[in-house]
């Protein structure tokens, strides 16, 4: 670690310099502001690395191959694809106001305007930074890769934070770890990992990190493909294997009868035949005999190239690695079982599942918001601050309005319900349903006449 520490000090004294050096340059620029340093673009990869030495910390490679497996899979594969992408999409459903969430903000010693403010704030805040249009994305490629890593860039001047950066992965060739010993415990290093070089330095509270399934003593999370990579190989073989055998209905399979020949000279025969088949192209499967003899070939139309059983086993275990009730991935789905068992998969899919993806994005985002808070001159602690999800539920709405309605006329349930069912205000619903009581209350006194029946009169 001696390399290492030496590293983070030079940095660390390079970017000041840099820092000062900026602020003076920014003096008396228009519109310049000079205090949006924390983060400086250069600082993405330093140039004044010497490549010839190599840091005393250790890189597992575990990691930076399931992402780029990973990337590889979702790129190359539209079951894969479309199943992450939906994951993304059902877990950020917008709500009425077209945010995947509200920000509710609860001061701990009861003060409503500083609660009200820092509401507003963060509000404002998200809409600045676009963590509201980017939170799907956020989502998708976290899943995807196991953890993802973004960092604060913070103006000074405005006590703000201006941007929430993407730190470049394995995906780009770099990975990011967390050094968890020493005087810089807590602080966050990239390498270039083809080099093994280090090229950037973070300070704890820049960095902002998704982990999807993190065991405990693990330095990264689990993606969800992390434990498929095999089992997609091996359907893409067999898909392609499949391909061709369709396409030329069968494998071509010729007799080459040398009856003279030794072993040892049709082995080089069939090593000149593949280097001329290299020399014309891409290679066919390889099904020629070499004989001395005569022998007998398969028929040419032999059924068995078309069974796709395995195909079918493969991708049921691709499916179950997504985790999403295949009754949800359009055709795949047309061997699922009935309604109830449906409803029930579903209702799994959300509670459990959908709600551990609202959880990792809470987690991640909790350092934003402390940050923020932090710059503005509050203190976290003072402040509960929680996202309010868009209800995710698979029962028929009209159902359970015609419920909710039958509660409420028997005074069984509060008015109230109707807020939580339809994902509106609970405030501004009640406020509506006093409105509403008013006004039939005014209409009751205008007309409140009795009208007689004159039963029926005979005609004149």
């Amino acid at each position: 670690m001696g390399f290492l520490t030496r590293f983070i000090g030079a940095v660390r004294t390079r970017e000041k310099t840099v820092i000062e050096r900026k602020i003076k340059q920014a003096e008396g620029q228009s519109g310049a502001r000079a205090g949006k340093t924390t983060a400086p673009t250069e600082f993405d990869n330093i140039g004044y690395m010497q490549r010839g030495a190599r840091a005393d910390v250790i890189v597992r490679s575990g990691f930076f191959y399931e992402v780029r497996d990973a990337w590889r899979i979702y790129a190359e594969d539209d079951r894969v694809r479309s199943t992450i992408d939906s994951i993304g999409d059902d877990a950020t459903e917008i709500n009425r106001d077209g945010r995947p969430f509200n920000i509710a903000a609860v001061s701990k010693s009861g003060d409503e305007k500083a609660a009200e403010k820092v509401q507003e704030y963060l509000h404002g805040l998200f809409k600045r930074l676009k963590v509201y249009s980017r939170c799907s994305e956020i989502v998708k490629f976290a899943l995807l890769e196991g953890t993802r890593f973004y960092r604060l860039v913070a103006d000074l001047t405005a006590n703000d934070i201006v941007e929430l950066r993407y730190i470049k992965g394995p995906q780009e060739g770099y990975i990011t770890i967390e050094i968890t010993e020493g005087d810089y415990a807590g602080y966050y290093v990239q390498f270039e990992y083809p080099s093994q070089q280090p090229v950037a330095v973070f300070l704890p509270w820049e960095i902002v990190r998704f982990d999807w399934n993190r065991p405990d003593g693990r330095r990264y999370g689990m993606g969800l493909y992390s434990s498929a990579r095999k089992n997609w190989k091996r359907l893409d073989a067999t898909e392609r294997d499949l391909y061709i055998a369709r396409k030329t209905r069968a494998y071509p399979k010729i007799s080459r009868e040398y009856p003279n020949a030794s072993i040892e000279e049709l082995l080089q025969i069939r090593a000149q035949e593949l280097e001329e088949q290299k020399k014309r192209g891409s290679m066919d499967v390889e099904t020629d005999i070499y004989t001395t003899g005569k022998a007998s070939v398969l028929e040419a139309s032999n059924t068995a190239l078309f069974n796709i059983a395995d195909v079918e086993y493969a991708q049921k275990r691709l499916f179950a690695s997504g985790r999403r009730p295949i009754a949800l991935l359009g055709g795949y789905g047309r061997d699922a079982a009935n309604r109830a068992i449906l409803e029930r998969q579903e209702h799994r899919y959300i509670r459990g599942f959908l709600s551990k993806i609202e959880s990792m994005f809470n987690n991640g985002i909790e350092s934003l918001v402390n940050t923020a808070l932090i710059l503005q001159g509050y203190l976290p602690q003072d402040f509960d601050v929680t996202l309010e999800w868009t209800r995710k539920s698979v029962e028929d709405k009209r159902v359970l309005a015609a419920i909710a309605k039958d509660g409420v006329d028997r005074m069984a349930l509060p008015r109230s319900v109707y807020a939580q069912l339809f994902d509106l205000d609970p405030d501004a619903v009640q406020d509506e349903i006093e409105q509403d009581l008013e006004r039939m209350a005014e209409l009751a006194d205008t007309y409140s006449v009795p009208i007689l029946d004159m039963g029926m009169q005979p005609p004149k």
